[in-house]
């Protein structure tokens, strides 16, 4: 945004130098660019952030400048004077899509004269780097750098029907922008029509047929309000950005409105002549619903760790637009945010404006603040529990978008074969399909790390999938269900990447409940390799067994479609289901003093018994005294096991934390355990 010293000046009188103003501006927060001489005028041009589309016009800034001097500050009260004739009679306007324009207003003013602007609105404008077009859309843009809020001005002749319309463009239907342009619309996109065409692309562009030309004697100026996410779908699809699309992305002031409006027709009236005529066309109803915020009195010194006298708080939020509304109790107040701060609605928000204007040089270096507790939902103690442990095991987490291309797509889900969202206009350019799992993403950014040398990037991400489903009329259900996942993808085998599976869980406490079961189940599922993929399972009492990951290795076809030749395992876990099933409490347990017992047990077992089942035999005996078990060998050999029939060597470590072990107690625990494989398995000990 660029900003005229001279212009800036007629809302409130800023002492001292540019310089100073460029400075204080900086330190609340709008950055300062760079500052040109332009003639007898000063352009400084800063950068606004998208949460403040206040500061998009000169009033939003002028009136930070008279916040952070004190000075008073001056804003104009447009009341041009109506003449003959009523407007309803030259315009009616009807809104059949107010979820993307849920107010539009129109003036009118006849007989005026089009030609060139004053020398002082030239200046101005190009001082700001507008070039002047004529006197009646020039008034436009300088309302619209003046406040924030775009206007078009239509040649009222070229209108056909006596009616504006404002609907979603019809898909296919051209339209003809005042670049002289034609461009092809989608339903997506809303357009400002007559009885018969569109004349402009709603807060986007005007139309070549109802531009405002030497021949234009009467003008309708429109004011309205535009919703951010059409207004930017429109301008990107089409590559149309505007001054007017910028600002309608940003959601500016719904109060500006029918100020704008009058504004420009006062200015029009002076600059071009003509007559208003009576009243304004407005139809549907301003968005607009301040938040009421509370304020407890000792919130600012708990959060600065400075202390900012009560008389002043009020002068900083008075003086920003809030409004004080009845307290809440003895001490806390309560603030309604004004209508140009919708990012505002939380207290810390208020401690921000009291901090950014009083200065955050006030807080010193060393000041004591006050910790207050956070408590973390169970959604974030769960993420945060799965990136500890995933970082910790030397993984990097990635960032990877949730649209992916069409060959990616047909990867197939773990959550569902329902076939992926399509989007339209796609995000990125070839990829307009909502992924139903991180894994191609994350191979994708995989193979990447290797095409440029990186050939160990283990890498995980924590993100939402995307799944369409069918939805009854009879529930109101989302049609889109979004499971949140982690994914990560690992160099090496089957029992790397389960071992990591293994330990995100155990960090969810999974399994430390006796009702509680993982299973890992042989299943086929893309892009594993067959034979080499596993579901994850947990079982608990009372509730269907149900998936909640899959982990194995990836196959070398689907490998090499992703640009990667070495071996490469991946899983995939489903966080939703989890968050109130783990136990995230941590537990901190002493080691044992005493030295372990090392056991090993040689099972013949039949060839479909899965290790998983072996180990919740063992576990389900052993007690505390087990320490560990692992699977060390499997063999088969039909001649001396028979058929169908292998071998499982199992190393089991025992350690008390009371005493040392004797030989009998922990050969007790080996008969138990080799007693309940029997039961359960089926399992003999090998002679």
């Amino acid at each position: 945004m660029i900003i005229s010293t001279n212009w800036l000046a007629d809302y409130v009188q800023v002492p001292g130098k540019v310089d100073d103003l460029v400075d204080r501006l900086l330190m609340s927060g709008l950055n300062h660019e760079s500052t040109t001489q332009v003639g007898g005028d000063t352009a400084v041009e800063i950068e606004v952030t998208s949460n403040r589309p206040d500061c998009l016009g000169h009033i939003g800034v002028a009136r930070e400048a008279a916040v952070l001097y004190g000075r008073p500050l001056h804003v104009p009260d447009p009341r041009p004077l109506e003449g003959a004739g009523d407007v309803s009679q030259s315009i009616a306007v009807e809104i059949r899509s107010p979820e993307i324009c849920p107010c539009y207003t129109a003036r009118v003013v006849r007989g005026v004269r089009v030609g060139p602007s004053p020398q002082w609105l030239v200046e101005r404008l190009a001082t700001v780097g507008v070039a002047s077009v004529n006197n009646v859309v020039d008034v436009t843009n300088y309302v619209m750098l003046e406040c924030g809020q775009p206007l078009h001005a239509f040649d009222l002749s070229g209108i056909r029907g006596g009616r504006i319309v404002v609907r979603r463009a019809v898909e296919g239907e051209p339209f003809t922008a005042i670049n002289h342009k034609v461009y092809t619309l989608t339903e997506r996109m809303c357009v400002i029509a007559d009885a018969e065409r569109p004349v402009a692309l709603a807060g986007v562009m005007g139309g070549a047929d109802t531009e405002i030309g030497l021949g234009t004697t009467d003008v309708l100026i429109e004011s309205a309000q535009f919703a951010p996410l059409p207004v930017r779908a429109a301008a990107r699809g089409l590559v149309l950005a505007s001054p007017s699309s910028y600002r309608f992305e940003r959601g500016p002031d719904p109060a500006m409105v029918d100020w704008a409006s009058r504004r420009a027709v006062a200015l029009v009236l002076e600059l071009a002549g003509g007559l208003l005529e009576r009243g304004s066309v407005v139809a549907g109803e301003l968005a607009c619903a301040p938040a009421s915020i509370p304020l407890p009195a000792e919130r600012v010194g708990e959060v600065l760790g400075v202390d900012v006298a009560d008389t002043r708080q009020r002068a900083i939020l008075t003086g920003l637009g809030f409004v004080e509304e009845p307290a809440v109790g003895p001490r806390t107040q309560r603030w309604r945010a004004p209508t140009w701060r919708r990012d505002c609605w939380r207290d810390i928000d208020l401690v921000e404006e009291i901090a950014r204007i009083e200065g955050y040089g006030r807080v010193s270096e060393d000041a004591v603040i006050s910790a207050r507790p956070i408590e973390l939902s169970p959604r974030e103690t769960t993420v945060r529990r799965a990136g500890e442990v995933l970082v910790g095991a030397g993984l990097c987490e990635a960032m990877t978008r949730s649209v992916v291309t069409e060959a990616f797509a047909v990867t197939a889900s773990p959550w569902g074969d329902t076939p992926p969202l399509v989007i339209s206009p796609p995000l990125v350019r070839g990829a307009d399909r909502l992924r139903r799992s991180l894994l191609p993403s994350l191979l994708e950014a995989r193979g990447g790390n290797i095409a440029v040398g990186v050939n160990d990037a283990d890498i995980f991400e924590v993100a939402r999938a995307y799944l369409a489903r069918p939805v009854s009329s009879e529930t109101d259900s989302c049609p889109v269900e979004e499971p949140l996942l982690v994914s990560f993808v690992v160099g090496g085998d089957f029992a790397r990447v389960k071992g990591l599976a293994d330990a995100v869980l155990a960090g969810f406490g999974i399994g430390r409940d006796p009702d509680t079961r993982l299973e890992y189940r042989p299943v086929v599922l893309e892009p594993f390799a067959r034979g080499r993929g596993a579901e994850i399972v947990l079982e608990r009492g009372g509730y269907a067994a149900a998936r909640i990951g899959v982990v194995g290795e990836i196959s070398k076809a689907a490998a090499g479609r992703f640009g990667i030749d070495a071996a490469v395992a991946a899983a995939e876990l489903r966080l939703d289901p989890l968050e109130f099933t783990a136990s995230l409490e941590r537990r901190l347990v002493k080691p044992s003093d005493f030295p372990a017992m090392q056991r090993d047990i040689n099972l013949v077992v039949d060839e479909g018994v899965r290790w998983g089942d072996v180990a919740a035999a063992i576990r389900s005996v052993a007690g505390e005294v087990l320490e560990d078990c692992r699977l060390v060998q499997v063999w088969q050999d039909a001649d001396r096991l028979g058929a169908g029939r292998k071998s499982l060597v199992v190393a089991l470590a025992l350690r008390s934390a009371t005493g040392t072990l004797s030989g009998e107690e922990a050969g007790r625990v080996v008969d138990a355990v080799v007693a309940a494989c029997g039961r359960r398995v089926n399992a003999v000990l090998r002679s």
